[in-house]
């Protein structure tokens, strides 16, 4: 069974959430949407 990943609660630093395995959920592409009110 495959281990879960760390949830990166208090964690502020993008090089630490992907150096140290934690889960990172990339909504880059909700933004224009977002901006746009759609």
């Amino acid at each position: 069974m495959k281990e879960l990943q760390k949830l990166p609660i208090g964690i502020q630093d993008f090089e630490e959430l992907r150096t140290n395995d934690y889960l990172y959920v990339d909504k880059t592409q909700h933004i224009e949407r977002l901006l746009r009110g759609k």
